[in-house]
């Protein structure tokens, strides 16, 4: 298992560099709250239990259709100008497909594979041969690609000098980050065996729905605010460490700042440390506009926004609570209220820092109330850098009306758990506070018409 520069230092483990790599965990370019997992497949999935089953409250998706597999799929045809084919439930973005002839068969590879929620995976024609060093591409296109890793230029000039007889085939390299420090012997014999391999795939008779040859799994990992507060304790372990580490090291560029908060810990309690954190930022929110990220596992996010924080509020059951307001721009239907949504409504939105829900108050042009949503999901986290507030969803919410609480979409968590999106430390969550809803109703709904319209 190999561990990004990143990941290492952050848990404090060194990266190893001994051996090749079956798989590797990094952070998400896109999103610093996503684990990557990519590599062999029984070494991700090794990798992903081990993850699953010993870090809580995190959602994670798995795809063993990952980079460089090669399947045989169906052409669909041409679609706004794209060549699409399908492989089962998943379609297929061909790019640079020489013919896209409808109901004929195409061996494709796979170079950037679909998620659960956009089940579109782009993929080009030929075959994937996977080395520890190197993939073998037969594409007609005679390239040489190197990973970002393989900066020597000694080593890239060998490197190239030893893909020459294969280009000039038509072959394609992808050079994986492995071929920097590894042996030349290591290296030309990946190239022999991928060479014997794509000639004897090719020999074969293949039809559609068939894996042609395994390339690397994926899995991405969702880290939400309590599965980092359980990484921050486990760091601790080893070394001083903050609170909130994890969550100011997913913040922007905050790394100094989780460093100092670390060292602090020498001086203070750890837990009154981290409730002053929380707090501090809190408060420092106040009269700034911020996002919502509101993200459905496993991996759409939602933007709700902007939103002006115009309150702090110090409850007795309910701790710090952040109140902000923010105007609809265009109509429609409140999900869940099944009442229309009209430009020119507010909604006022009470989010306790330390809670796993966040109450919405809508109010129409007239000023007089819509309803009330209430959001089950992990407990926010405030980043000022980004401007942002995040959680993770989890599905099931709360709506009260005419003094009723009715409990909606249990079936959408039901399904999460089923696909294994969710474990069943959320649904135990979930269960908590749908209870704590419905005990403290009572408390919770003149706290939330009291306050700012």
């Amino acid at each position: 298992m190999d561990l990004s520069d990143q990941l290492a230092q952050r848990i404090s483990l060194p990266p190893r560099r001994e051996e090749t790599p079956h798989a590797t965990i990094k952070t998400s370019d896109d999103d610093p709250n996503i684990l990557v997992l990519v590599g062999l497949r029984d070494a991700v999935e090794s990798a992903l239990r081990a993850i699953v089953s010993r870090v809580p409250y995190v959602s994670y998706e798995y795809n063993k259709y990952g980079p460089y597999t090669t399947i045989v799929a169906r052409v669909r045809g041409i679609e706004n100008g794209r060549c699409v084919a399908e492989y089962g439930e998943l379609v297929l973005l061909v790019q640079n497909s020489p013919k896209c002839l409808e109901g004929s068969s195409q061996v494709v590879h796979i170079v950037k594979p679909a998620t659960h929620s956009d089940k579109k995976a782009i993929a080009y024609p030929g075959i994937a041969i996977l080395k520890d060093t190197l993939v073998l591409l037969d594409d007609g296109m005679g390239k040489v690609i190197f990973s970002e890793h393989i900066r020597d230029p000694e080593r890239r000039a060998t490197l190239l000098t030893l893909s020459s007889s294969l280009t000039r085939q038509g072959f394609s390299i992808r050079w994986r980050s492995a071929a920097k420090a590894s042996p030349l012997e290591k290296i030309a014999r990946d190239l022999e065996e991928a060479l014997n391999e794509l000639n004897t795939v090719k020999s074969r008779q293949y039809k559609v729905g068939d894996v042609v040859t395994e390339g690397e799994a994926i899995a991405f990992v969702i880290l939400t605010r309590p599965s980092k507060e359980y990484l921050d304790d486990i760091r601790n372990s080893v070394v001083p460490t903050a609170r909130g580490h994890h969550i100011m090291r997913t913040c922007g560029r905050l790394t100094e700042f989780a460093d100092i908060v670390d060292f602090m810990t020498r001086y203070i309690d750890r837990n009154e440390l981290y409730k002053a954190l929380l707090y501090a930022i809190a408060e420092s929110s106040l009269g700034k506009r911020f996002y919502i990220k509101h993200r459905k596992p496993p991996s759409k996010v939602i933007d709700l926004g902007p939103m002006e924080t115009v309150d702090i509020v110090d409850s007795s059951r309910l701790g710090k609570v952040l109140v902000g307001r923010r105007a609809i721009k265009s109509g429609g239907v409140y999900d869940g209220l099944g009442i229309p949504k009209e430009r020119g409504d507010i909604v006022l939105s009470f989010i306790p820092i330390d809670a796993w829900f966040i109450v919405h108050r809508y109010i129409g042009v007239d000023g007089e109330e819509k309803g009330i949503y209430i959001n089950i999901n992990t407990p926010p986290e405030i980043c000022l850098e980004s401007r942002t507030i995040s959680y993770l969803d989890l599905f099931v919410d709360v709506v009260y009306s005419e003094n009723e609480i009715k409990i909606i979409d249990e079936e959408e968590l039901d399904k999460a758990v089923e696909n294994k999106l969710l474990g069943q430390d959320f649904v135990k969550a979930v269960r908590e506070t749908i209870d704590y809803i419905k005990n403290n109703i009572d408390y919770i709904i003149p706290l939330v018409r009291s306050l700012h319209q």
